[in-house]
């Protein structure tokens, strides 16, 4: 059973007169699996179980699109004084989080799950940005893996900051809007052509944070399809 939970209760935090709409934030493992067995991966290793600490999501506003639409921030157990602030360059927040992605091994198989469900001011926003770090929820470590290497079972906990940054055109008001976590964890210990990372090495550990890390990718992806929307599709969104 995917396991995928927020820390909090969600405050919407705007202005009156801002018209909401809706916005879903989902995941995928961007690789298909069985449905109930764990990941194998080429290097004799299999991954069981991911759990990634989320902070900070932004969506924001050109100038311009931001002088038209009122500043909207999500909180998840905040009520921070900037919530729903509006920056002098102009930029709209979407802030939700510390949450905790929590994917077991009937999870990891290539489907797109929604983690949950929010509402913004419409309008057009150009650019998404998330944060991994380190939370009160796992420990402080912002990545925990469970798996095995060669029948042997095996933690990889790690406290590595990451960010991704995704610009376009994005649309929220028109129709169904969605943006989508995709993260391949294949790659993460090694592969079958190179030398595996034996994840209970610790001279491996930057090497697999560093691939960690390339793996994500953060896109919009309205019919929640695991791929991201291209010109021409769902109303011309990128």
């Amino acid at each position: 059973m995917t396991r995928l939970y927020a820390i909090a209760t969600a405050v919407l935090l705007c202005a009156c007169g801002s018209r909401s709409a809706p916005v879903s934030f989902s995941v995928t493992t961007a690789r298909a699996t069985a449905p109930t067995q764990a990941l194998t991966l080429a290097s004799g290793i299999e991954v069981q179980r991911v759990r990634m600490n989320i902070g900070r999501l932004k969506l924001e506003q050109n100038e311009s699109a931001a002088a038209a639409t009122t500043a909207a921030t999500f909180e998840h157990g905040s009520d921070d004084s900037d919530a729903g602030e509006t920056h002098e360059d102009g930029e709209a927040e979407l802030k939700e989080g510390p949450f905790v992605v929590d994917l077991d091994a009937a999870a990891l198989t290539g489907a797109v799950t929604k983690v949950f469900d929010a509402s913004v001011p419409a309008g057009t926003y150009h650019e998404f940005k998330f944060e991994v770090f380190p939370g009160a929820a796992l420990q402080n470590a912002s990545v925990i893996v469970d798996g095995t290497i060669d029948g042997v079972a095996f933690t990889f906990t790690s406290s590595l900051h990451a960010s991704q940054k995704s610009e376009g055109s994005f649309v929220v008001g028109a129709g169904s809007a969605n943006i989508t976590l995709a993260f391949d964890p294949a790659n993460w210990f090694g592969t079958a052509a190179a030398s595996r990372l034996d994840p209970r090495d610790e001279l491996n550990r930057s090497h697999i944070e560093d691939n960690i890390r390339a793996s994500l990718n953060v896109f919009q992806d309205d019919d929640r399809s695991g791929h991201e929307n291209h010109e021409g599709e769902d109303g011309g969104h990128h």
